[in-house]
């Protein structure tokens, strides 16, 4: 049997790639904070129109319907699947979209959580088409995707339900409650999985895509600071790394 062996060429590739991905990913982050701080932002000045009280605080769960709502996307939920019960991949929602105004029909039958995910999936493809005149397609259970652009979509929803401010806040509040206990990864995740309202399934794919997000923006920060180890260490959320 011939011996692995990684060059150290690709372990450069390697790095580079994870790098590469990790950027990308921060750069959606960035962007889908901004969008969810602009819906609530909106929602906020309707209310003080109204004579209610104004402000709004970011936490979880997401209000998706909210952001979808401030991209003028209409959401309905209705059962999908009556005419293929047995079928593997189970249709969640179907999304139409024309000259910059979408329709959304969620699945009433699923969970609560996977309608919430579901809605995000579209707001993500609503996004990937804006330069489009007309998008229809639909998100199931998922199998295994079969473009690269579902795969950009769940990116998308991920960073939408489970956002970098808040999830680093939650966290932490999380940790200053264990005490001097260890971390229970799986009790942790179940905690973030019901406070954020994203399934188990979606969660474990994002929380990768989190840590990606967080350790790369903690090295830039790192590099701008001009690798001054205090102002890492001033960091309020530095209990959060390992």
């Amino acid at each position: 049997m011939g011996q692995f062996n990684l060059t150290e060429i690709q372990i450069q590739c390697l790095k580079g790639t994870v790098e590469g991905t990790a950027e990308n990913y921060l750069g959606i982050a960035n962007a889908t904070e901004e969008l969810i701080e602009a819906s609530y932002a909106g929602e906020s000045d309707i209310k003080e129109n109204n004579d209610k009280k104004s402000g709004y605080k970011i936490e979880f769960p997401i209000d998706i319907e909210l952001v979808a709502s401030h991209l003028g996307m209409k959401i309905e939920k209705k059962s999908l699947n009556r005419e293929e019960p047995r079928s593997f991949s189970r249709v969640l929602g179907i999304i139409t979209s024309q000259d910059g105004k979408a329709y959304v029909a969620i699945d009433n039958e699923v969970s609560y959580k996977t309608q919430r995910y579901t809605i995000a999936n579209a707001v993500g493809r609503f996004l990937l088409n804006q330069s489009g005149t007309s998008l229809k397609c639909s998100y199931a259970i998922p199998l295994i995707p079969q473009s690269l652009e579902e795969i950009a979509a769940d990116t998308i929803a991920l960073f939408l339900l489970l956002p970098m401010k808040t999830f680093k806040e939650e966290f932490l509040n999380y940790l200053e409650g264990c005490g001097d206990r260890p971390l229970d990864v799986d009790a942790w995740l179940m905690h973030l999985s019901n406070k954020s309202q994203i399934s188990q399934f979606n969660l474990a794919i994002g929380y990768q895509q989190m840590k990606q997000v967080l350790c790369y923006q903690r090295q830039l920060e790192f590099r701008e600071s001009g690798f001054d180890i205090n102002k890492i260490l001033d960091d309020p959320y530095d209990i959060i790394f390992a």
